[in-house]
């Protein structure tokens, strides 16, 4: 599942830059109606594969999943304050407060778990953490700027919250309602979609001056949308999947391989340069990655306090097989 969500999250990144770039790229400056667009291919997907088999046979054999409407709602809520302010942050902001946003969901998590869940985090995995964080910030920041708005700072600490409480809640609804993680985004995504496409004229307007009908579309245009939509489908199954199996913080940590990864291809495809300082954070960020897989193998048991949610190398599955089996 980690695999698949860094390759499908680097492939989109590179899809959307053709679709969303300057001339000669497609120029498709519409970024909410695009991420509507991907949460309803997304719903309609997970109903497909319901139709010809492709979901777990387990899954198709029990009763609905029945995820309560106010946890719906506030997912939704959380889940789209996440998008639309990691979107407004790039927009006000520089790339580089943008991107110490993003290096601020960890610890911003950390703190999260530590409080909610009594998780326990060692020396060793503190330590980590930060050699990668340090090693993403060499790759991904290049200089300072300091004429950022308070608006844009104010919107880049809205990011940071909602995107580590997205994150937290899709385990957390997962464990909660006794659903698996198909289950969880064919119920959610709908109401993603839904109000998505709702704001998406509104805020559409704000961000690029006029609506998405005003959009000259070309073949090449309608390809990169269908292939970013498809990926899309991928990039949220497989976030699912690993946010049910793992804590936040794992996927964090684990999850700036794609930074590294979107750095590579834009080398390799898009004529980027490595910078000796990009290398180095390169290094950095991998050896901070394998040292927290490690730390975290070894890393004690969460308090009791926290019986709902499952070390990083417990299951979703295994924890439901034990319910059960206590239950008879």
């Amino acid at each position: 599942a980690f695999v698949l969500n860094i390759i499908s999250s680097v492939f989109i990144i590179s899809v959307n830059k053709r679709l969303m770039g300057s001339p000669p790229n497609f120029n498709f400056r519409y970024v909410v109606t695009l991420n509507a667009l991907h949460y309803i291919t997304t719903s309609i997907w997970t109903r497909v594969a319901k139709v010809i088999g492709l979901a777990k046979q387990e899954e198709s054999s029990k009763a609905p999943a029945h995820v309560p409407l106010s946890s719906v709602v506030l997912f939704t809520t959380v889940s789209n304050a996440s998008i639309i302010s990691l979107n407004t942050s790039l927009m006000l902001n520089s790339i580089t407060l943008y991107q110490i946003a993003k290096l601020g969901i960890i610890p911003c998590t950390c703190c999260v778990e530590y409080l909610l869940y009594g998780r326990v985090f060692t020396s060793k995995m503190v330590l980590a953490i930060v050699v990668t964080l340090m090693g993403v910030g060499l790759v991904s920041i290049n200089e300072l700027n300091y004429s950022d708005s308070t608006l844009g700072v104010f919107v880049a600490l809205c990011s940071v919250v909602s995107s580590s409480g997205q994150q937290l809640l899709v385990r957390h609804l997962q464990l909660k309602h006794n659903v698996s993680a198909g289950q969880l985004l064919g119920v959610v995504a709908p109401a993603q979609g839904a109000s998505l496409l709702l704001l998406s004229p509104f805020l559409d307007k704000i961000t690029t001056g006029g609506y998405v009908t005003d959009y000259d579309w070309t073949q090449g245009a309608m390809v990169c949308m269908a292939l970013s939509c498809s990926a899309a489908v991928l990039v949220n199954v497989s976030q699912f999947l690993v946010l049910g199996r793992f804590t936040a913080v794992t996927y964090q940590v684990l999850g700036h391989a794609k930074t590294v990864c979107v750095l590579v291809v834009g080398y390799v495809f898009f004529g980027g340069v490595i910078t000796g300082q990009q290398l180095l954070g390169m290094v950095m960020a991998i050896a901070g990655m394998m040292a927290y897989s490690r730390a975290s193998q070894s890393a004690p048991a969460a308090k009791p306090a926290a019986q709902e949610e499952p070390d990083d190398e417990s299951s979703l599955e295994d924890l439901l097989q034990k319910n059960k089996a206590n239950n008879v």
